[in-house]
C-alpha cells in the first residue's frame, strides 16, 4: 500500500519569517526576540492607523477644494486700461489672458479696481467677465474639479508616505539596538564557554 509523502510544517522563506515575530512559548526565544515582536506589532498597529490618518487628511484636503470651487463668483466688469497684445498662447490652444486694470460694482454699489485677467488686446472701456474669490479678490477662474481631487490624493499619498516611513526607520534603529545586545549577548557566551573550557591549572 502507498502512502503519500508526509509533509511538514512550511518552512517558506515569508513563513518563517512570520513565524520569527509570532509567540510560540520556544524556550530558547531570548528576551529582545520578544521586545523586537512587540515593535514588529506596534508597527502594525500604527501603520493601520497611519493609513486612516492619511485618508482623513486627503479627505480634508479635498472637502477644502470643494468648498474653494463654490465660494467665489462671476462679475461683470470693465477694462480700465488697455490691455497688452499677447506674443504667445497656452499650451491648450486658448487665446492667452494677461492681467491689467479693471473696475466692477459690488453688490452694494460700490465700485471696486483692481488687476485681473482679461483678453489679449482689450480695450478701455470694453466689458469683461472677471472671477472673484470667496475675499472679493480678482483671480483666474474657479478652481477645477481636477485640481481638487489630485490636491486631496497628493495630500493623503505623501502623508501615508511619510508616516510609513518614519516607522520603518523606527523599526530599523530597534532591531539595530536589539542586534547590538544580541551581539554583545553573543560574545559574553562564547568568553564564558571558551573560561569553562581551559583546563584548570596543576
Amino acid at each position: 500500500m502507498r502512502s503519500g509523502p508526509v509533509t511538514g510544517p512550511a518552512t517558506g522563506p515569508v513563513t518563517m519569517r512570520v513565524r520569527r515575530y509570532l509567540p510560540d512559548g520556544n524556550p530558547l526565544r531570548r528576551g529582545t526576540d520578544r521586545v523586537e515582536s512587540l515593535a514588529v506589532l506596534a508597527l502594525l498597529i500604527l501603520c493601520v492607523l497611519s493609513l486612516g490618518a492619511a485618508c482623513a487628511v486627503g479627505a480634508a484636503v479635498y472637502r477644502g477644494g470643494l468648498a474653494e470651487e463654490r465660494s467665489g463668483r462671476w462679475v461683470t466688469a470693465t477694462v480700465t486700461r488697455d490691455a497688452p497684445a499677447a506674443t504667445w498662447v497656452a499650451v491648450e490652444g486658448t487665446a492667452a489672458r494677461l492681467r491689467t486694470g479693471v473696475a466692477w460694482t459690488t453688490a452694494d454699489g460700490r465700485t471696486v479696481t483692481g488687476q485681473a485677467p482679461v483678453p489679449s488686446a482689450a480695450k478701455a472701456g470694453t466689458p469683461v467677465r472677471i472671477w472673484l474669490d470667496h475675499e472679493g479678490r480678482p483671480g483666474d477662474g474657479p478652481r477645477s474639479r481636477i485640481d481638487t481631487v489630485a490636491d486631496g490624493v497628493a495630500s493623503g499619498t505623501a502623508t501615508a508616505a511619510l508616516s510609513l516611513t518614519m516607522l520603518l526607520a523606527c523599526l530599523a534603529l530597534v532591531r539595530r539596538r536589539l542586534d547590538h545586545h544580541r551581539y554583545a549577548a553573543w560574545d559574553a557566551g562564547w568568553l564564558a564557554m571558551n573560561r569553562r573550557r581551559k583546563p584548570k591549572d596543576a
